[in-house]
């Protein structure tokens, strides 16, 4: 489902093509890695389209040829290979969550499918545009400006996902992963069925967590659970850095691999 509107931000429709069309009269910038862009709007078939209020569409070029954002409701992930104003991008997988916020599924759906038809690209300044084969424009966006970093220590996270190399997958429905870094160097939380407890060292982004204990109960339900708990807690103690962007933040090994990704939650009672 796409959203009508009027030209974005009043900016020709004409502009995506012309850049296309080599008009700037400037050579493209091709540096994508390590940036960050948020959807302003599709175009399909010469008609523009904006994203449903009340969502956010991002796409982060990593490093290594990594590529995540948020499709609207879940994070998604897949690998790109960018040369000069050409760009590959492999098809994407994703977490597994329901939105029920009007449009918002049928957004995700369209953004994905764009982004497998894109093949050129072009920078302009704080403005990124993907275009499809023939170079038609297809996916708008405006360069993300970084939220002021939420606080480290003493903020509640709630895990949101894994991250493997190749996938991502959502926590178990039923239950809760969490984790509160304290001023005191002790993480604390909920690793689905037990609590456990561990110390953590920080200089920077980087991190060290020693090993957690927890307390000892054994879990039967919702199936997976103690399975999880395991994987959970050994990626913690690979974590080696972390990122904070708003109300994420994301774990990730000495590669620079995310491992973990949360969501600020309120503190525990």
């Amino acid at each position: 489902m796409l959203y009508i509107l009027p030209l974005l931000a009043g900016v020709s429709l004409l502009i995506p093509f012309l850049l296309f069309a080599g008009c700037t009269g400037q050579a493209p910038d091709s540096r994508l890695e390590g940036t960050g862009w948020t959807l302003t709007g599709y175009v399909t078939n010469g008609t523009p389209g904006q994203v449903p209020a009340g969502t956010s569409v991002t796409i982060d070029f990593g490093n290594g040829g990594s590529l995540t954002g948020s499709a609207g409701c879940n994070h998604y992930f897949a690998s790109y290979e960018a040369k000069g104003t050409t760009i590959a991008i492999s098809q994407a997988g994703s977490t597994l969550m329901y939105c029920t916020t009007p449009g918002v599924m049928e957004q995700e759906s369209s953004y994905l499918s764009f982004l497998g038809q894109v093949k050129t690209f072009m920078v302009e300044g704080d403005r990124l545009v993907l275009a499809d084969g023939k170079g038609s424009a297809i996916l708008l966006f405006a360069k993300t400006v970084p939220p002021v970093p939420e606080s480290f220590a003493g903020t509640n996270w709630t895990l949101e996902s894994f991250h493997s190399s190749d996938a991502a997958s959502s926590v178990i429905s039923g239950t809760s992963i969490s984790a509160l870094f304290g001023d005191d160097g002790q993480v604390t939380g909920s690793a689905g069925c037990n609590s456990y407890f561990a110390s953590y060292t920080l200089s920077g982004i980087t991190l060290t967590i020693g090993e957690p204990g927890s307390t000892k109960k054994y879990c039967t339900t919702p199936e997976g659970v103690m399975p999880q708990e395991n994987t959970y807690l050994a990626n913690l103690g690979q974590a080696r850095t972390f990122a904070i962007q708003g109300t994420r933040m994301s774990l990730a090994d000495a590669n620079g691999t995310t491992l973990l990704s949360f969501t600020k939650s309120a503190l525990p009672e």
